[in-house]
């Protein structure tokens, strides 16, 4: 049965080879993504100094709608992620626009409320490593492909976790580099392999498991059976006006310690305000795992969700993509995340390495011996 394993972990491990590696280092840089995108697009980032009041919702909301012809409605409003950053509103097209089907991004000075930008979601260069990410461009069958992928490189780390854990001060010795002996080069990639391995065997787990709960969403939910979006009737008042701005202060006297994190507004399949707030307690920091249904014209908090409320099966479903981005744990975790995917990335290669000269550069010298 060892040999069978480990022989199980070569190939299960060569056949993850280059899909790791490119889940890796795409992985590092969708843990920085609004970071290096503000990089390449400065002019999504405010100038020092501003001290001008902040502009009404409903003038956000406006310039989202009027960003471009034939905008449906807007799908959601995200609010800046900090002093320097924009509003961001995806808006939907109509079904004549050319843009229909396509998720349109609209960035909003949140001082001003003039359109900074306008670009399709997977058209610049972050959104388009996240879509690799979770299907390398080829399409939605290839997130399924990666799911399927990641439970076999989950057993593979379990099987490669087992044979490869040092069982003696010898074999640790070894490992950390301790004997005096000088090394053959597949000698030093089978310590990197391993090394890195387990050095990295924590969070390497949590992002495993944690993305294969994002590949199979559905399952995921029933297995931890996490809380149903609310569908609240609402009855429409006629020449009832419509004030965003009194859906914030709604929200902020039912739960005055916490923040608004997204609007998504009314349409004809969900007529009620949603509202999503976090806290301090909260792992989805920039989405929020608490929710607000509102009447879009009374204001009346028609529904709610409340993270403090859930038992623990249900709000680890809210804790999956936190782990998997870092976001829980704020710069820290992603931090961590980022160098995992670098050691990921790096085991892979030695992993690759060592398969190549043990397969064919021992053949090469066994034909001159």
């Amino acid at each position: 049965m060892r040999k069978f394993w480990i022989e199980f972990h070569r190939i299960s491990g060569l056949i993850l080879f280059i899909p790791l590696f490119l889940q890796s280092i795409s992985g590092t840089i969708i843990v920085f993504d609004h970071a290096i995108d503000e990089w390449l697009n400065p002019q999504l980032v405010l100038d020092d100094g501003i001290s001008a009041p902040p502009a009404p919702i409903a003038e956000v909301m406006y310039a989202a709608l009027h960003a471009l012809p034939d905008v449906a409605h807007i799908n959601s409003l995200r609010t800046p992620r900090n002093d320097k950053a924009m509003y961001t509103a995806f808006v939907e097209m109509n079904s004549q626009s050319p843009l229909h089907g396509k998720t349109i991004e609209v960035m909003i000075n949140p001082y001003t409320a003039d359109v900074v930008s306008v670009r399709a979601w997977g058209s610049y260069f972050t959104s388009m490593i996240y879509l690799f990410h979770f299907t390398f461009l080829l399409g939605d069958k290839m997130e399924l492909v990666l799911g399927l992928l990641a439970m076999l490189m989950l057993v593979n780390v379990i099987v490669g976790v087992y044979y490869g854990w040092p069982r003696s001060k010898k074999a640790w010795n070894w490992l950390l580099a301790r004997t005096q002996k000088s090394s053959s080069t597949i000698a030093r990639l089978r310590r990197t392999h391993i090394a890195l391995g387990l050095i990295s065997l924590p969070v390497f787990i949590i992002l495993i498991i944690t993305g294969i709960s994002l590949i199979f969403p559905d399952q995921t939910k029933w297995l931890l059976n996490r809380p149903a979006k609310a569908s609240p009737d609402v009855d429409w008042l006629s020449n009832h006006p419509i004030q965003p701005d009194n859906w914030l202060i709604s929200a902020k006297q039912y739960w005055p310690e916490k923040q608004w994190q997204r609007i998504i507004p009314p349409s004809s399949q969900s007529p009620s305000v949603e509202i999503r707030l976090n806290a301090d307690n909260d792992p989805r920091k920039t989405s929020g795992s608490f929710v607000l249904w509102l009447n879009p014209q009374t204001n009346e908090i028609l529904a709610e969700q409340s993270y403090d409320t859930m038992s623990l099966r249900q709000k680890t479903a809210f804790w999956l993509f936190p782990l998997h981005s870092g976001e829980a744990f704020d710069l820290t975790g992603r931090i961590i995340v980022f160098i995992t995917g670098i050691f990921t990335a790096v085991l892979s290669v030695a992993g690759g390495c060592l398969w190549y000269r043990r397969k064919f550069k021992r053949q090469h010298q066994k034909r001159f011996i």
